[in-house]
């Protein structure tokens, strides 16, 4: 017996549509190809199937009592295949449906909510799911598939992710006016050094850079840091209640600054040029597939520079 389940479908397509002209030539034409073309096609169903579809009258051919029946079975149902695969590759190459973004939240704030609305203007059937959290988490969720993009504060760690550079913050040490009165403000790297900090976590993401870009590498860091804080309201918020010195994105503290709830701390520089320490943020996605369309198209407005607004402030 026949496995008819390894049946050709271009096979069965080139019958179905035989089977609505009244020659193999009309058939030929409809599918673009020579008549022998057809007639090999046909004789090779007919061999995978065991069954002979067309009896030969003369130069002419018609349909077996078998072929009829088959014709007749498959017209519809191969309208309906090629109706859900034109569906399926209209659903891979449009821009609709849902997608989730990670991003960390304070720069998910500052960078990407005010690039939502003309995102979602220039392709209105999008459906956006923000997800705010910490780039170790938002990077596995990302190698997951639970996240189609990802924003990261830092360059991706785990295999199979891609990225690349969309923006590059600047880091600042602030602190309360309040803290400053009862503590001195600080100018030199001993002043620095005897004063209280507070981190967001113990890798010292930000602090470590700003102390490194103005004191030097090989500047010893210091030790009195009474909070890691994972979130960088919170460690704006306790330093507005002069707690402590926190090194935080400049775009974060900027509103604090201007209402001097914060000042910004500027080391003695012996050079005299100011420096600055920056962090660079990325856009990442999975790089095993080229992913669907609305991925790509997403990620394309996101990084392309009059959207990403990526350069140093």
């Amino acid at each position: 017996m026949n496995d008819v389940s390894a049946v050709n479908y271009e096979l069965l397509r080139t019958f179905v549509v035989c089977g609505g002209f009244r020659t193999f030539a009309e058939a030929a034409r409809s599918r673009r190809i020579s008549v022998s073309a057809i007639s090999q096609q046909i004789r090779a169903l007919e061999a995978q199937l065991g069954v002979v579809l067309y009896e030969r009258i003369g130069r002419g051919v018609r349909l077996t009592e078998a072929g009829t029946g088959l014709w007749r079975s498959l017209r519809e149902s191969l309208a309906d295949i090629d109706e859900a695969l034109a569906a399926a590759v209209g659903a891979g190459s449009a821009v609709r449906g849902p997608l989730a973004i990670g991003a960390p939240r304070a720069f998910g704030a500052h960078w990407l909510r005010p690039r939502l609305p003309p995102l979602l203007a220039a392709y209105p059937e999008l459906r956006i799911h923000l997800e705010l959290g910490v780039p170790s988490l938002l990077e596995r969720r990302l190698a997951d598939g639970q996240l189609d993009l990802a924003v990261l504060s830092r360059a991706a760690e785990l295999g199979g992710i891609a990225s690349q550079a969309i923006f590059t913050e600047t880091f600042v040490a602030v602190a309360a006016p309040a803290y400053l009165a009862r503590w001195g403000a600080p100018h030199t790297v001993a002043d620095f050094r005897r004063h209280r900090y507070l981190v967001f976590d113990a890798d010292l993401a930000m602090h470590a850079p700003w102390w490194r870009a103005w004191f030097g590498r090989k500047s010893r860091l210091p030790e009195a840091i009474v909070a890691s804080v994972a979130s960088l309201d919170e460690m704006r918020a306790l330093a507005e209640a002069a707690v402590a010195i926190a090194v935080l994105p400049d775009y974060h503290v900027a509103a604090s600054v201007a209402e001097k709830r914060l000042r910004i701390l500027t080391p003695t520089n012996q050079s005299g040029r100011q420096r600055q320490a920056r962090g660079t943020i990325f856009l990442a996605w999975r790089a095993s597939t080229a992913g669907p369309a609305k991925v790509r198209a997403v990620r394309d407005y996101l990084t392309r520079p009059s959207h990403a607004g990526g350069g140093k402030h």
